[in-house]
């Protein structure tokens, strides 16, 4: 959503209102039919923004706001709604609207994963990478059977791994990393994104086992069906480097012979000359 969506809503007197959403009786509910079609309506904005003219997408916007502030003022705890609206008021930027909907919902439910990923999600956008840290534990805490909260713990802390590294004092952050990986490519063994991190995160740590990682490239070649050549030539090199580990150089350098992707070409003839080094000792 364009930048002069921030010059259009003006949601503090909203916001003080529900303030104190938990002191509020829950009142009957509006049907759910009418929460669906603010839903619709945002999907519209979304999906046909580059056709509306810049008055246009605002008028929409607005009148979205205005249904979210309606329906939430005779449904205070809706926690549907407030994550919806939270997401809403994210995706067209508002970060600091969001994040207040956010953190009185956290007030109301203390106990919902998704809402401390939400505010974690935005201080990672501020550049609060230390602060959000805890709030990804809290998530996974909270929701330990759902892959997606492990997944981005272990992307959180590889892309973050500098500047965490400072309360890392006992070097755990790297397993950590790696266990989250494997965490998500076990709860949902059929995804083949998680379980290719889980099989790359075995060269981000020194101290990952080269059998399993084995396994995990042995299972990315031979349980995921058809992939491209390119594709293939890649899980095979990996699987080359997890041979070396285990100083199976023989192994190693008959599968290399197969990769014939010039992208892995130098990665591919470096490996053989180690691998025939390790051969011929």
């Amino acid at each position: 959503m364009r930048a002069f969506l921030y010059l259009l809503f003006s949601l503090s007197i909203f916001l003080n209102s529900i303030t104190c959403l938990e002191c509020f009786a829950d009142s009957p509910r509006i049907s759910e039919i009418e929460l669906s079609k603010i839903v619709d309506q945002q999907k519209k904005i979304f999906s046909e923004s580059n056709h509306w003219s810049d008055e246009e997408l605002i008028r929409q916007a607005e009148k979205i706001v205005k249904k979210y502030e309606s329906y939430l003022m005779e449904n205070p705890k809706d926690l549907n709604a407030l994550l919806l609206f939270g997401k809403f008021l994210r995706k067209t930027g508002l970060n600091e609207d969001a994040t207040k909907i956010f953190l009185k919902v956290d007030k109301i439910y203390p106990s919902i994963a998704v809402v401390k990923q939400e505010i974690g999600n935005i201080l990672v956008e501020q550049g609060k990478v230390i602060e959000a840290f805890p709030l990804f534990l809290q998530a996974i805490r909270l929701e330990p059977d759902e892959p997606i909260y492990h997944h981005n713990l272990g992307s959180f802390i590889y892309i973050f791994k500098d500047t965490l590294k400072n309360i890392d004092r006992e070097k755990n952050l790297g397993l950590l990393m790696h266990m989250s990986f494997k965490e998500a490519a076990c709860l949902n063994p059929s995804s083949f994104d998680y379980q290719l991190r889980y099989a790359q995160s075995f060269f981000d740590v020194n101290h990952s086992s080269p059998q399993e990682g084995l396994i995990a490239w042995n299972t990315l070649l031979n349980e995921f069906g058809e992939r491209t050549p390119s594709e293939n030539d890649y899980l095979k090199f990996n699987k080359a480097r997890m041979l070396m580990d285990l100083k199976r150089f023989r192994d190693a350098e008959f599968l290399l012979q197969s990769v014939r992707s010039k992208s892995l070409l130098k990665g591919k003839n470096a490996l053989l000359e180690k691998a025939k080094r390790g051969s011929n000792p």
